[in-house]
């Protein structure tokens, strides 16, 4: 879920009828079954469906939905949100991240990653306190879980960048290749700080952030095939 991860939340409907909303037809909730994580596929059949939806209940009230493979869920936050609030996150390799949020069917309020400029609405505010929804922001650097060493290789490898030197053309210091190979990798702390407080901003919305047991669990597949 590093490189790419897209889910939904919705507030006061049935696991189906969240489903159902998304595009998922009758016939393919009459055929859903429950599933763990594991069992899922993690890709979609050609010429069979577009996506894989994983959806059960995380409090009382509110139900999560992971989506793989398709087109991701943001789509569907307004649909999800008739009669409630619904939200959405996703990333991908190539774009840091973002979250919607809708009420009642109205988008209400949002973030990108991406930097201040990127950010709508202000229903999402008393919930922000302590996060870090910009990745152009340095608070990351103070994280006291970062790797032991990545601040001090990253400002070698901006300074290198700067210098014109070419990768090959340099010594790593030895204590610096695993560094280097997360970095290269797609790793950015920024970012990786940035997706998880888009989750942890959902977390306090709903009551329960996304968790480890809710991932052990088993919940529901369904096909949402490509319309047509």
């Amino acid at each position: 879920m590093g490189e790419w991860f897209t889910a939904a939340w919705a507030q006061g409907l049935e696991v189906w009828e969240a489903a159902r909303r998304m595009g998922v037809t009758v016939a393919d909730v009459d055929d859903s079954a429950d599933r763990t994580w594991q069992a899922l596929p993690k890709g979609p059949a050609p010429g069979q469906e577009s996506a894989v939806l994983w959806a059960g209940r995380l409090t009382g009230d509110w139900i999560q939905i992971i989506q793989l493979g398709g087109h991701g869920c943001a789509g569907a936050v307004q649909e999800l949100s008739y009669g409630g609030r619904a939200f959405a996150v996703s990333w991908h390799f190539n774009h840091p991240g973002e979250l919607h949020y809708a009420v009642n069917g109205r988008d209400t309020a949002g973030f990108t990653l991406s930097g201040p400029a990127e950010r709508w609405g202000d229903a999402l505010d008393p919930y922000t306190e302590g996060l870090l929804l910009d990745v152009q922001d340095s608070d990351w650097e103070n994280d006291p879980e970062l790797p032991p060493g990545l601040r001090e290789y990253l400002a070698w490898e901006e300074a290198r960048v700067e210098s014109g030197e070419e990768y090959e053309d340099v010594a790593i210091p030895e204590e610096w290749r695993d560094l280097a190979g997360l970095a290269h990798a797609g790793y950015s702390p920024a970012e990786a700080e940035g997706r998880s407080s888009l989750l942890t901003l959902v977390g306090r919305m709903t009551g329960r952030e996304f968790d480890r047991e809710w991932m052990a669990g088993k919940h529901t597949r369904y096909l949402l095939r490509e319309p047509g």
